[in-house]
């Protein structure tokens, strides 16, 4: 415990203060960018709104003295010179920050307030005179949420690894080919493919975050550092079938796509319930299907899925993707119907070093004596960012365990908590990376 009693003597030295209603107006302002004739408030990646709100974060970042850039695949990212020292370019940045680029229908502060709250914390730190060891980078992460693409967490995805594959910039969605869609967010898609960062050079990666689940509030606390993040598989399927009369083709001459997709199902939902019993979070969903030519007398020609499997353990991950292929590979051949599998992408499941998460934990417990360690069932840019840097969440908590709908609320008391909790984090872990 004596690593927590000196946190929280070097905490209180530093009179660190965010500014709750200059973080509430700006979550507002950005909120108030959205798609039109959408519910809730929604950014989708690439919409013009999408575009628009990162313009607005950009001029707000450089209103506050940051020097902004946009990488290859479109990160938007403001440095804030807190060292003292006027050539900076031999310097590990730290970073904090998420996403402004929403789901359908969406709330407020999912990656919102990860981004804006990394910005109040750079202001924060700024006014209070404080001085860092290493630069401060504000992020916001391209497209982290799942879109038609089927690539979530595309730009810390194509930042950090090697898993971009070129040919993904020729899928076309609503018209708009991915190449296109990160050009327009002032990307290179051509320079895409290999890793933009590499281990070592990001000194360490801070992300506050809605907790996304009932657990925070049920356990009636207002903060926790995440213990780990899930690991992923998703992919896009497409089945090909023959469309005919639902009437006139007799059963054992039909090649239904639909049918493939009600055997998935239940196999997902079978492996995941069974896998879910050894307490790692493990999950399986098909959140999407798109049906051709989608009418209630014709048997389905082609259909679309974008299925997926999450756990903390990859064993299990791979375990149940591998029960999605062989149950899709058999119901297809059994059909006669097409399978052609386009976007896969695995993303690996992160624990953060035991240095920081009990360096983020004695900040967290220095506001709230009762805040927890608890895993992330969602993915997040840091499952990247972990990759390259030592990487942590912290989580405020849900109303409701309510997000991705516009019910999702969080009191602007808890926000302003979290960003708090960030902004002495940062310094925190500044001293010890």
């Amino acid at each position: 415990m004596t690593s927590f009693k000196y946190f929280n003597i070097f905490i209180t030295m530093h009179h660190v203060k965010i500014n709750q209603q200059r973080l509430m107006d700006d979550l507002m302002a950005l909120a108030q960018i959205t798609e039109p004739n959408t519910a809730g408030w929604t950014r989708r990646f690439p919409s013009e709104a999408y575009q628009r709100g990162r313009q607005w974060l950009r001029a707000k970042m450089e209103a506050e003295g940051m020097t902004t850039h946009l990488d290859a695949v479109g990160n938007l990212f403001g440095t804030l010179n807190l060292t003292g020292q006027d050539d900076i370019s031999t310097l590990k940045p730290i970073h904090v920050g998420s996403h402004t680029d929403t789901v359908m229908a969406a709330g407020r502060f999912d990656g919102m307030l990860g981004v804006l709250g990394g910005l109040e914390t750079a202001r924060a730190l700024r006014e209070a005179g404080i001085v860092l060891k290493h630069p401060l980078v504000v992020s916001d992460y391209l497209s982290e949420e799942a879109t038609d693409y089927a690539i979530a967490c595309m730009g810390s995805l194509a930042m950090c690894t090697s898993d971009f594959k070129p040919e993904w910039l020729d899928r076309s969605v609503r018209g708009i080919t991915l190449r296109q869609a990160i050009s327009d967010m002032g990307g290179q898609p051509d320079q895409l493919g290999q890793p933009l960062v590499k281990a070592g050079d990001i000194a360490a990666s801070l992300e506050l975050h809605i907790e996304q689940g009932p657990v925070l509030e049920a356990r009636n606390v207002r903060l926790a550092a995440v213990s780990g993040i899930v690991g992923i598989r998703r992919a896009i399927f497409e089945l090909t079938g023959k469309a005919n009369h639902a009437g006139g083709t007799p059963m054992n001459l039909r090649q239904d796509a639909l049918a493939v997709v009600g055997r998935l199902i239940c196999a997902i939902e079978d492996v995941a319930r069974k896998m879910a019993e050894k307490g790692n979070g493990a999950v399986g969903t098909i959140g999407k299907i798109d049906i051709v030519p989608n009418q209630a007398n014709v048997i389905a020609g082609k259909v679309t899925i974008y299925p997926e499997v999450r756990s903390l353990d990859m064993q299990e991950v791979d375990a149940m993707w591998q029960v999605v292929l062989d149950t899709v590979n058999a119901a297809c051949a059994e059909r006669q119907v097409g399978l052609k599998i386009a976007n896969a992408t695995r993303m690996d499941s992160v624990v953060p070093p035991a240095w920081m998460h009990e360096t983020v934990m004695a900040v967290c417990r220095n506001h709230d004596p009762q805040a927890i360690a608890t895993p992330s069932g969602a993915g997040h840019d840091s499952n990247y960012l972990a990759l390259v840097a030592p990487a942590i969440m912290i989580f405020v908590p849900s109303v409701d365990g309510r997000s991705h709908a516009p019910e999702e609320y969080t009191s602007p008391e808890d926000l302003a908590l979290g960003v708090q909790a960030l902004a002495e984090a940062v310094v925190a872990v500044d001293k010890r990376v």
